[in-house]
């Protein structure tokens, strides 16, 4: 039974992933993201001494960019200081744009089914 229900779960992801996809908006933000995260990997990764590997680069980045900050890495020199105080204003633009994107997308895709489905009930009644 377990399986039948990862089976669902991955069945619902792939259904909101496609609804995502289909949206312009949502493709070009992913984008940015994805360049963000990037860049902000390759420059941890150059410019932080206390982070060595490429690995540790992109978690920082990763835990900077949501605002997590649980305080494992933090930036020691005054440039990777600089540069993160924008990377998180910058990353809080495009997280909240991503979250705004993804919730207006989601909530045009319900009324969208509520109304199929109440044209097809109408359309029994009838």
């Amino acid at each position: 039974m377990p399986v039948l229900g990862l089976i669902a779960i991955g069945r619902f992801f792939l259904r909101i992933a496609a609804v995502l996809w289909r949206k312009q908006e949502i493709r070009g933000l992913l984008l940015i993201a994805f360049i963000t995260i990037l860049s902000g990997t390759w420059f941890y990764h150059q410019f932080e001494p206390t982070i060595t590997t490429w690995v540790d680069a992109y978690y920082f980045t990763a835990i900077t960019l949501t605002t997590i900050g649980y305080g494992d890495f933090s930036p020691t020199t005054p440039l990777t200081k600089i540069f993160t105080t924008f990377y998180v204003l910058i990353g809080l633009g495009i997280i909240a744009g991503l979250i705004g994107l993804v919730g207006e997308t989601m909530i045009e895709d319900a009324n969208r089914t509520r109304a199929k489905r109440n044209t097809r009930t109408e359309d029994v009644e009838s």
